[in-house]
């Protein structure tokens, strides 16, 4: 399956990396990018499942890192996972609502 980066996914992504920035080592944020392209992997060749967090709309949530969840949605007719954001956990449940109804 072909991955689809949506504009609000390219950057939160940038705005994570750049908070991990001001608060990582370069090695931790090495480290975070590289757990973040292996579970990417993993959802490109379908090698693990992750739970819906809306139904209607088809978006999973994983988790990379305590702290920072992706959600995505697979399209399985099309052969493509739309990343839709990243989110840091710590904020607040009522802006990512306003993310994943965007």
């Amino acid at each position: 399956m072909e991955i689809i980066w949506t504009k609000l996914a390219k950057i939160t992504y940038i705005e994570i990396l750049e908070n991990l920035n001001n608060r990582w080592t370069k090695k931790e944020i090495r480290s975070f990018t590289n757990l973040t392209n292996e579970l990417l992997k993993n959802i490109q060749e379908n090698k693990i499942m992750h739970p819906f967090v809306h139904n209607d709309l088809g978006i999973q949530k994983s988790i990379i890192h305590k702290n920072v969840s992706l959600f995505y949605k697979k399209d399985t007719v099309a052969n493509k996972i739309y990343l839709i954001t990243f989110f840091n956990n710590r904020m607040s449940p009522e802006v990512l609502k306003r993310l994943l109804n965007t």
